[in-house]
């Protein structure tokens, strides 16, 4: 027992940087992420309070929690099915943990308690709110407060369960392969789709009304195992029921982490083996590179051999082909469906169609903020941070590098889906230039924020990269104002289009985004060369 406590302060201290204190100027950088946090849990209980309205009316203000339960349960799987492959079996101090006399399930249990701590925030930021919102409008018993504390805390098992054996699975296939971060990239989509196919195979409608809402729920409790036990205990306790649940729950994690621990040296060992290719002669082509040159290339190799990055920031551009390719193939549909469903919609087909180059132009701004690839660059060097400071480069040219690659990364795909679309709906050479200025200007001031994200909340002590990627501030901050950016872009563009007239209107938008980046080009050149020379690893 000393054994894993000892492991979960050095594990949790390693990660997590609430348990680091450095001073008043550490702690006030937490303070950020707490307070957004805060503010979307407040926006959840508006709108789970919302839902308890239309649930009135109907009889089943209980649905809320069981809607709430599964979102959250959705959203712990989707987001950990790719996550637990790297945070499992790719940490920092495997080397030096396994050589130490712990068992194996000791580390992987110490894992996966810093796995659920990670995946208990969405369950106080989504569920809570809905369990507060149906106190406030329902008069519960003594026992809710009992029941829903428990359900807060057993609720993430099942999902972190579900998560960490697809992680298992698919570090155990991807491990026996020569690319095995390439095809561990690929299933990690093809579970994340999955997931996300499984969401939608519900039957979802426009119509969300009380009894539309009470009927899924029905269908979510025949189904889900915890949410048919929360709805069960808080209409009517008991003890058995409550205790078999606990029992339950702690069952599936000791499974979980048993299943882990009998394959978990196998794979970390088989990560670490470097496959070398079988003929002893080796023709060695060396090529000279500038330093701008060298950089991208070690940076492009870091993105594709880092899952768990590549996943996080390729989603945008993912769904921005998704929706190409929905555009493309079905728009005489989906036109007909968005303007049926509207009352009163204000455009024809005809027109609608006028304007696809604004929604090319909105759709690469969405792909665009809500990639922010620059924001773990500087913070994924760890340790080596130090060693690259010592190499005869500038900071303006590593920094600069960084930007490079992430535009490498975006431009291709958004100019690609954009010049389809410009051909499938024949854009004027107008409108295709001035999208095709917005597929480079806004990546780049994306970036250009990342990089001055990753700058100001660098970490250098994580003990993986999922936890840079994942848990870290900069991102954080990064998804809210990429968040943020994207809703006011969108929205500009098509104020700006219906004022001004669609041409000038992108002209407009474009001049903005180009303003905006040489004014953080200049700031980058200047304080983000100077605060990068500051840090320390």
């Amino acid at each position: 027992m000393s054994k894993l406590i000892s492991l979960l302060k050095a594990t949790m201290s390693g990660g997590i940087q609430l348990f680091n204190y450095r001073g008043k100027t550490e702690r006030s950088r937490r303070i950020l992420p707490v307070v957004l946090a805060i503010l979307i849990g407040l926006l959840i209980l508006f709108s789970a309070n919302a839902t308890m309205v239309d649930l009135r009316e109907s009889g089943g203000e209980s649905a809320v929690l069981v809607l709430y339960t599964l979102v959250t349960s959705i959203i712990i799987v989707t987001e950990g099915a790719y996550k637990a492959g790297d945070l499992l079996f790719k940490p920092r101090d495997n080397d030096m943990l396994l050589a130490m006399p712990i068992q194996k399930s000791t580390i992987v249990l110490a894992r996966i308690i810093k796995f659920y701590a990670f995946e208990m925030v969405y369950c106080l930021i989504f569920l809570l709110p809905a369990m507060i919102a149906y106190a406030m409008n329902i008069a519960v018993e003594p026992s809710y407060y009992l029941v829903a504390v428990t359900m807060l805390v057993m609720i993430p098992a099942i999902p972190i369960a579900i998560s960490c054996v697809i992680g298992l699975i698919i570090s155990a296939i991807a491990t026996r392969f020569k690319h095995k971060s390439l095809l561990q990239v690929i299933l990690s989509f093809v579970a994340l789709f999955a997931c996300v196919g499984m969401m939608l195979a519900i039957n979802m409608t426009p119509d969300f009304d009380g009894h539309y809402m009470v009927a899924i729920s029905d269908k979510i409790t025949e189904l889900y195992y915890p949410a048919r036990v929360f709805l069960s205990l808080t209409a009517n306790f008991d003890i058995w029921q409550y205790l078999a649940f606990v029992a339950v729950n702690l069952l599936v994690i000791v499974v979980t982490i048993a299943l882990i621990s009998r394959f978990y040296f196998q794979i970390v060992t088989r990560m670490s083996t470097i496959r070398r290719n079988e003929s002893t002669i080796v023709n060695y082509n060396l090529k000279k590179h500038s330093q701008v040159g060298a950089m991208v290339r070690k940076e492009l190799n870091k993105y594709f051999n880092t899952p768990v990055l590549l996943m996080n920031t390729a989603l945008g551009l993912v769904l921005f082909i998704v929706a190409v390719g929905a555009l493309c193939l079905k728009y005489d549909d989906l036109a007909a469906s968005l303007a049926s469903s509207i009352e009163n919609f204000p455009l024809t087909l005809e027109e609608m169609r006028a304007f696809l180059p604004s929604v090319a132009f909105a759709m690469v701004a969405f792909a665009s903020l809500m990639t922010f690839i620059t924001t773990t660059m500087i913070s994924l060097e760890g340790r080596v941070f130090s060693l690259l400071k010592t190499m005869p480069i500038s900071g303006r040219k590593v920094i600069m590098s960084k930007v490079l690659t992430a535009m490498l990364l975006i431009v291709p795909v958004t100019a690609l889906g954009s010049l389809v679309m410009a051909i499938r709906f024949q854009f004027g050479i107008l409108e295709v230039i001035l999208v095709l200025i917005a597929v480079v200007a806004i990546p780049l001031v994306t970036e250009l924020i990342g990089i001055l994200i990753d700058l100001k909340y660098a970490r250098f002590d994580a003990e993986s990269d999922a936890v840079v990627v994942k848990q870290s501030a900069g991102v954080m901050v990064a998804t809210f104002l990429g968040l943020g950016m994207t809703l006011f872009t969108i929205s500009l563009t098509f104020a700006t289009v219906f004022l001004a007239g669609q041409t000038v209107g992108l002209l407009i938008m474009d001049a903005v985004f180009i303003v905006v980046s040489l004014f953080l080009c200049f700031a980058v050149a200047t304080r983000g060369e100077e605060k990068y020379t500051k840090l320390t690893a």
